[in-house]
């Protein structure tokens, strides 16, 4: 889609009808410039393309309701809405080629206003011929899917949003919605959104067997899980980001510090260590007091009763013994032994008393013994063992580290005390203070990233072994049925689209690299500082690599260089995806550097495709930025507001650049 003119009739601060002639002269000139101060209408501009387009469907809304209507009437304009019967419309003259034919298209949104009572119009015409109701649902139905309006946000460069994109480090996941958006998959996630309806359907109505119905579910609870699991990934990442920068400022504020500080600093240094200290044996003692509260205080408090338990197990374990050699060792046995050795003839004889003997070495005392515990050996020696340590423990020893804690407490208020005092007393508290905050925001958060470390490693595993119980239903779906159900199909097409989307991302993905090395390379003024980029088709982590095949931490590059790199990724994509769409770049040099906003307007616009349309102020694109753009020009617009006539005024010149050569 190249767009051929744009009239604004009565919308925003456009005050009867205004036309863009957005027409491209060659392929040399593919550039409108339209230039204005902030307020004179170019975010009008933007949303009237919007809005001509999609109607209500740009904004969310499946039909046209009140809130859309709402929406609509604060962008007409205030003094045509006192009038009565002045037209409100927003025109759209556009081309594609469809079937090696280009066809032109004219968009005609126009709006009645009767009270409060707002009425909307649409018509298409393809060649000068209208399109009837049925034919402009249709059309309408295919631009959705051509040209849908996450694509024009893709296509909208809005230096604000990238700057946003990129201080909270969000490259990984737009750079995988652009890309699913781009090369038409996004068509598979409203297939796999479409299969799921179509399955919730089938439960409602009683179709599905209690396992599918059950695979459903899971697979509901996975989608959660994985939407979890990716929001906190977010979080952690932007955590980290922050972390980083705030070890920068620490370093630049403490950096200042040493070097003015002097001997405040040796000082303060020296007590915060014994600070340090302190802490680290109050935490020591505090660590060796809480493991006997938790492990043995119970059986302390209860040390008579453990060593009567242990005294009753001793005299089970007698008793057991003597129990067993009683059954075991009977008169009748002895006599036999006997028998066998000749020499002990009258050992028949002594037998009894020597059985009786035998019997009390180990008969417990007292005779009154009965069973209570019946513990197995194990459990006999974990009691000997408790026993034995109890018998060596002293409630004092305890009760001495508690007391050094509140001796060690005192100690270290009184060095805080110092401290303080010290601070006060010297003009480099401001920045101690900052320091010290600074660092308890470092620790919070390298708190919360480990706290959320350690719940993504439990929702992945979590999620692991959910994955796994739907893979073995799903099996057992499919083996007992004898002939393919409707639910094995979509979960079927399901996987097959999943795998699907996988393999284009990495094969489109590949290309994208390629593409976007060789402009960031143009644009960025280090040249050959990155000889390689890499996608993670899985993730989309972009990793840069040097001309020693070394990994270049993005961290370490500024600002403006993130932003070139964004650009070349979202222009590789573009150029590898063969789509023939607008490129709207709105505020987009406020944050690049001369030599960085000189390489953008040589190289990096003109190669933006068959159009490109640039709304910016003259501190932006200056004289000197205006004159690398001129041979690129195919028409250029100066949007300046009346305050007289409360309406802006659009002429055919870019600020006092040029001459002036009429106004529309």
């Amino acid at each position: 889609m190249l767009i051929e003119q744009i009239i604004l009739e009565n919308i925003g601060s456009y005050r009867g009808p205004n036309l863009f002639d957005l027409s491209i002269n060659s392929n040399e000139k593919n550039v409108i410039l339209i230039g204005g101060e902030n307020g004179a209408g170019k975010t009008t501009f933007l949303n009237s393309i919007r809005l001509g387009l999609f109607g209500s469907y740009g904004y969310g809304y499946k039909t046209e309701n009140k809130d859309y209507f709402n929406r609509v009437y604060s962008y007409l304009n205030a003094n045509a809405r006192k009038q009565e019967n002045e037209q409100f419309s927003i025109t759209i003259i556009f081309n594609e080629v469809e079937n090696y034919r280009r066809n032109s298209y004219k968009f005609t949104r126009s709006w009645s206003l009767k009270g409060d009572n707002l009425k909307e119009k649409f018509t298409i015409t393809k060649d000068g011929s209208y399109l009837n109701d049925a034919e402009t649902d249709i059309y309408q139905s295919k631009l959705k899917d051509t040209f849908p309006p996450k694509l024009f946000d893709l296509c909208l460069f809005d230096g604000e949003e990238i700057s946003r994109i990129i201080s909270e480090n969000k490259l990984s996941s737009y750079l995988q919605e652009l890309s699913t958006v781009v090369f038409n998959l996004d068509l598979f996630n409203n297939l796999e959104i479409d299969l799921a309806a179509y399955l919730q359907q089938a439960v409602n109505e009683k179709q599905l067997s209690t396992l599918e119905e059950e695979v459903l579910e899971l697979q509901k609870v996975e989608i959660e899980k994985l939407k979890s699991i990716k929001d906190i990934n977010e979080i952690v990442n932007l955590d980290l980001d922050t972390m980083k920068k705030l070890r920068e400022t620490y370093i630049s504020i403490k950096k200042d510090f040493e070097t003015h500080g002097g001997l405040v600093k040796e000082e303060r240094e020296n007590l915060n260590q014994q600070m340090l200290e302190i802490e680290m044996y109050r935490k020591k003692n505090s660590e060796r007091v809480k493991d006997f509260v938790q492990n043995l205080l119970p059986f302390y408090l209860n040390k008579n009763l453990l060593l009567s338990a242990r005294k009753q197990i001793q005299d089970e374990e007698k008793l057991s013994l003597f129990t067993h050699l009683e059954k075991e060792l009977s008169i009748d046995k002895l006599t036999e032994i006997s028998k066998e050795l000749p020499e002990l003839a009258s050992f028949e004889k002594i037998a009894p008393s020597l059985r009786e003997r035998i019997l009390g070495i180990v008969k417990p005392e007292p005779n009154e013994v009965t069973y209570i515990h019946h513990l197995s050996p194990s459990q006999r020696m974990e009691i000997e063992l408790i026993s034995q340590t109890i018998e060596k423990e002293s409630n004092n020893v305890y009760l001495d580290l508690l007391e050094q804690n509140r001796n060690m407490l005192a100690e270290a208020k009184e060095l805080r005390q110092k401290i303080n005092t010290n601070d006060l007393a010297n003009e480099f508290s401001q920045m101690l203070h900052k320091m010290e905050r600074i660092q308890e925001e470092i620790h919070s958060l390298e708190k919360r990233i480990e706290q959320n470390n350690i719940l993504l490693q439990e929702k992945q595993i979590a999620l692991t072994s959910l994955q796994s119980t739907i893979e073995t239903k799903q099996s057992i779906i499919e083996q007992g049925s004898k002939k393919k159900s409707s639910f094995t199909i979509a979960q079927n097409i399901k996987k097959l689209s999943t795998e699907f989307q996988k393999l284009q991302h990495q094969k489109k993905l590949q290309q994208v690299q390629i593409e976007a090395t060789r402009m960031l390379n143009k644009l960025m003024r280090k040249q050959q500082y990155i000889s390689s980029i890499r996608i993670n088709p899985e993730t989309f982590e972009v990793s840069l690599f040097d001309r020693d095949r070394d990994l270049v931490v993005k961290e370490t590059l500024s600002a403006g260089e993130k932003e070139i790199l964004l650009l070349s990724l979202i222009w590789a994509m573009f150029k590898c995806s063969g789509r023939r769409v607008p490129f709207i770049f709105d505020t987009l040099l406020g944050r690049l550097d001369r030599t960085h906003k000189r390489n953008i307007l040589i190289d990096f616009i003109p190669s933006c495709g068959d159009q490109v349309l640039i709304l910016s102020t003259n501190s932006e694109v200056d004289e000197s930025h205006y004159k690398l753009l001129e041979e690129h020009l195919s028409h250029r617009y100066l949007l300046e507001f009346n305050i007289e006539k409360h309406q802006t005024v659009v002429s055919h010149h870019y600020f006092n650049f040029e001459g002036k050569e009429h106004t529309s």
